[in-house]
């Protein structure tokens, strides 16, 4: 009697496993974590914007003239740099080259008594550009950063009155500081919007045989620029 119950014990049992057997499998997909962004990389662009500022001018012809305009116009360009993170902290180096319509002029007034002096100050620019540091802080594919450093441009003044227009060209060098905030829509592209403040300092000028004897000038020059941009990162 107990060799039957235990037969039809052990009957049941290899029933049981094989309909558990039988019994459809459940398949887990396997769990996958997104790649973390990262700004490290190199990385080249293009931006575009409006640049405005003030040409302080100070002249003398025998006597103190003095005068000041604001110029602005269209700045565009390209820029390069690479970045480099760690943790939240994000450490880079940029430069930039722009063609510029920066440009004003102004009428010319003796400061001592404030008559006109027949004469009119002007300032061109057509290319600047720089070298700056970056210093950011990243919130994953936000980045929000200041950035400062090295300034180069090329400025024409020129000095027109009784008949006469005298034009120099120089070469200055000043300093640029800025912040701006940059979003990653993608691995490789990146948009930007950034405003900056340049001063290019004074330079001292001589022009010949305006208004009938040379006139000394001084001119010192102030931007300021806001851009928005793209960069693709290598």
């Amino acid at each position: 009697m107990k060799n039957i119950a235990l037969g039809v014990s052990m009957l049941a049992l290899l029933t049981s496993a094989a309909s558990a057997a039988d019994l459809p499998r459940r398949n887990v997909a396997p769990i996958f974590s997104a790649p973390i962004f990262t700004w490290t990389g190199f990385y080249l662009g293009a931006h575009a914007g409006y640049t405005w500022g003030k040409a302080q001018g100070r002249y003398s012809d025998g006597a103190a003239i003095a005068g000041s305009t604001s110029p602005g116009g269209f700045l565009g360009g390209l820029h390069a740099g690479y970045n480099w993170q760690t943790g939240a902290l994000v450490l880079g180096v940029e430069g930039d080259v722009d063609y510029t319509r920066f440009k004003g002029s102004r009428a010319l007034t003796y400061t001592a008594t404030g008559l006109a002096t027949g004469l009119t100050g002007k300032v061109a620019q057509d290319w600047q550009g720089s070298v700056r540091a970056r210093v950011g802080y990243a919130i994953d594919n936000i980045l929000l950063y200041g950035t400062g450093g090295l300034a180069l441009t090329s400025v024409d003044t020129t000095l027109a009155g009784a008949g006469v227009s005298r034009t120099l060209t120089s070469s200055r060098m000043g300093w640029t500081l800025g912040a701006g905030a940059e979003f990653a829509f993608s691995h490789n592209w990146s948009t930007r919007v950034e405003y900056r403040y340049t001063d290019f300092g004074r330079k001292n000028a001589t022009f010949n045989a305006v208004a009938l004897v040379p006139v000394v000038g001084n001119v010192r020059l102030k931007e300021q620029a806001v851009t928005v941009g793209v960069s693709y990162k290598f």
